[in-house]
């Protein structure tokens, strides 16, 4: 083996420094971080500081597990599929979207009418089916082309 001549003085000088420097800094970002975050309420509390503790103390926030909203009606379920083909979640519009490019088409019954719904994990076709509902098909070339809805098994 072959030993290296050691570093020039300046250069064992100028890491020696550096090194220096970096566990200074290292040392003073826990301080740093403590003096930003000042008298900072915790995370839940987040509302208080922007109306108020008086106008907070009778109101109780908690969350909510399930939400649904509902796009229609619509004549046919051929219908709620044309329009989510070109929806703003599924098309978008620049720049804000698409929301969900590859979320998956399909349209169920709400009494003498169609809702539209447009999702992308799989369970969400479960829920269709349970609910009569159909996966869209657009430009079926089976059917001239027409926009059709497959029911979901």
């Amino acid at each position: 083996r072959t030993k290296l001549p050691p570093p020039p003085s300046s250069l064992r000088a100028s890491m020696a420094l550096k090194a220096l420097a970096l566990a200074a800094l290292l040392a003073a970002a826990p301080a740093a971080a403590v003096s930003l975050r000042g008298d900072a309420a915790p995370a839940n509390t987040t509302a208080t500081l922007a109306m108020g503790k008086e106008a907070l103390e009778g109101m109780s926030v908690t969350p909510h597990t399930f939400m649904e909203v509902s796009l229609g009606p619509f004549g046919s379920a051929a219908d709620a599929c044309d329009y989510c083909f070109t929806s703003f979640t599924k098309e978008g519009q620049a720049p804000a979207g698409p929301i969900a490019p590859a979320c998956v088409c399909m349209a169920y019954p709400d009494g003498a009418s169609f809702n539209m719904f447009c999702a992308t994990p799989v369970s969400a076709a479960g829920y269709v089916a349970s609910k009569g509902g159909c996966r869209c098909k657009g430009r079926d070339m089976e059917h001239m082309a027409s926009t059709t809805c497959e029911p979901i098994r």
